[in-house]
């Protein structure tokens, strides 16, 4: 019945599908758990930026490491976006170098900023990071800009992930069986009536429609690293840059992005590790 899928689908919203919430403070809001963000505190991290213009690349390997320390108020402010249910923290970052046309390129790197948002039903978690390169980076046609660089990757509380990525599987799997069902009830000969009533699209919409959702929030093809704890991480992510002006006020009214690349994660220290 039309209605009642309809009430099958508004429930499947992502919304509606989280965990129970738990009081756990975090800013202004109260968010379920677990909570990843504690677990990456002082982990350490190798990424190399990716930037590809042309036929040219930029490769710019560097280290980071997610400090627990508060940064001060407003200098995390990106987009006017920005939620104020998770307090950002510095990022410290090393300096990059790369190999140019004259030898070996030091690329200077301040540090910066990073969030982990409230994980969503399926235990995923945005992270957003910035940092400062005051002279940027060019190799042949492919450039880094000088100034600010927005990055956005994810992180999952493993046992959440594990708990999902199950669940697809048997979705998948009983679309599967309602595909096959319907191939025989076709090679039967059968009516389209007598197939569908076989095969309810009912059933099937809604198993298609909780698959969406559950795959909106899982790793992408770049795959997940194991972290500290449980904690997963996306493999790699997205690079971009602020590109403000007269249209919009140079960011008084919102923020512009361009994404001019994306980045890959390595690990190189677990959380706890001391920090020299």
């Amino acid at each position: 019945h039309p209605r009642m899928l309809s009430a099958q689908l508004l429930a499947l919203q992502p919304h509606a599908l989280r965990p129970a919430l738990t009081p756990t403070r975090r800013g202004s809001s109260f968010w379920s758990e677990p909570w990843t963000e504690p677990l990456l505190f002082q982990s350490a991290w190798r990424m190399t930026l990716d930037i590809q213009s042309g036929g040219a690349r930029l490769a710019v390997p560097l280290e980071i490491t997610f400090s627990d320390e508060p940064v001060a108020s407003g200098d995390f402010r990106w987009t006017v976006e920005e939620p104020t249910c998770c307090p950002a923290r510095r990022l410290l970052a090393s300096a990059g170098a790369f190999v140019g046309p004259k030898g070996e390129v030091s690329v200077e790197a301040r540090p910066g900023g990073w969030l982990a948002e409230p994980p969503d039903r399926c235990g995923r978690s945005a992270l957003r990071f910035y940092i400062d390169f005051p002279d940027g980076a060019q190799r042949n046609g492919a450039a880094l800009p000088p100034g600010r660089a927005f990055f956005r990757a994810a992180c999952w509380d493993g046992a959440q992930l594990r708990q999902f990525e199950a669940e697809a599987s048997a979705v998948r799997a009983e679309l599967d069986a309602l595909g096959a069902a319907a191939e025989a009830s076709a090679s039967l000969g059968q009516s389209a009536e007598r197939a569908e009533a076989a095969v309810p699209s009912e059933r099937r919409q809604l198993l298609e429609y909780q698959l969406e959702i559950i795959e909106r929030s899982m790793p992408d093809e770049r795959g997940v690293l194991p972290g500290p704890g449980d904690l997963q991480m996306a493999a790699g992510g997205e690079l971009s840059i602020k590109t403000d002006g007269v249209a919009n006020m140079w960011g008084l009214i919102s923020s512009n992005f361009d994404t001019i690349g994306g980045f890959a994660f390595a690990p190189i220290r677990p959380a706890g590790a001391e920090v020299s």
